[in-house]
């Protein structure tokens, strides 16, 4: 379910973010436990009063304990599904070979830690967000109970989209045309920075993230978001009718509920992506000698650069 071709969805960087949206900003970041603004609330910022309204209504939401374990099992639903219905290769192996430190595979792996908690959180947001928008949870529920979650202090190092090397460059052209993108997600900007893992992990995961199977998984998973979304307590109602009452343009309601509907799209084949990635670090699934063949087939990441 890829997003429109080579849309651009404007946004606003939290290094270019003032007054309310930076506040929140901040306040997301804190809420979530996360140390980065992801390009979801990026777009949202891109109309502050939209975002401010957002963020009024869903952090009750948020912070409640369900949303949180609610997540987690979105996570959980994710990574067994990628274990069980496809073939994966073993990177971690592939980058020990490669020889890239043990402080660079530590850092690899908190980095993909780091976003398989944090793309579940948002795809419930994105999913809670959606439904809202048509009239929200049939009935209201409460919480007491206050949340546990972990939390990131430390930002990914990113290669961004202008800072790319030829090499890497060439392997974000070929994610926004193979996933229908008009950027490239902070996860895979976060990846580049270990461009031998980059490399074998995007050669591995375009196969995956292109097959039927794949679209017919994100279709199960936002299936799944959208009934635990329906269960938060506190969930918000924020339909067009009080968005206008609320003093939202139509062209900012048309952009906010455009917004949430490819998010929680790209959310969704992003979640299966990451959790692809932390299993290949895991070992992998494949039999030692389907394994073989991968590597056998597989150019050095000199040549796919």
């Amino acid at each position: 379910m890829p997003l429109s071709r080579k849309r651009r969805v404007p946004m606003v960087k939290e290094s270019e973010a003032t007054g309310r949206t930076l506040e929140i900003y901040q306040e997301i970041k804190s809420a979530l436990g996360v140390p980065h603004v992801n390009l979801f609330y990026q777009a949202y910022g891109a109309h502050p009063r939209f975002l401010e309204l957002h963020w009024k209504l869903m952090r009750p939401a948020i912070q409640t304990r369900e949303f949180f374990r609610f997540s987690e099992r979105l996570g959980a639903e994710a990574y067994t599904r990628v274990h069980n219905y496809f073939s994966v290769p073993n990177l971690g192996e592939r980058i020990a070979e490669a020889n890239i430190g043990d402080a660079a595979q530590q850092e690899l792996s908190q980095t993909v830690d780091l976003f398989h908690y944090n793309n579940p959180l948002l795809l419930l947001i994105a999913a809670a967000q959606f439904q809202a928008f048509e009239d929200g949870p049939a009935t209201k529920k409460g919480s007491t109970a206050e949340p546990e979650h972990p939390v990131f202090s430390q930002p990914p190092a990113k290669v961004t989209e202008e800072a790319a090397p030829p090499g890497i460059r060439k392997i974000y052209d070929d994610i926004k045309r193979t996933l229908g993108l008009g950027f490239i997600n902070t996860d895979y900007q976060a990846f580049a920075h270990f461009p031998d893992f980059f490399s074998f992990y995007w050669f591995s995961v375009k196969q995956f993230a292109t097959s039927p199977l794949n679209g017919e998984n994100q279709h199960a998973l936002c299936e799944s978001a959208a009934s635990l979304a329906s269960e938060l307590p506190n969930a918000p109602q924020l339909t067009v009718e009080q968005m206008h009452e609320a003093g939202l343009s139509s062209e900012e309601i048309g952009a906010a509920i455009h917004i949430t509907e490819e998010f929680l799209n790209l959310l969704s084949g992003l979640v299966l992506n990451i959790a692809f990635a932390k299993i290949s670090l895991e070992g992998g699934t494949q039999p030692r000698a389907a394994a073989d063949k991968t590597k056998k087939d597989r150019k050095s990441p000199e040549a796919a650069a």
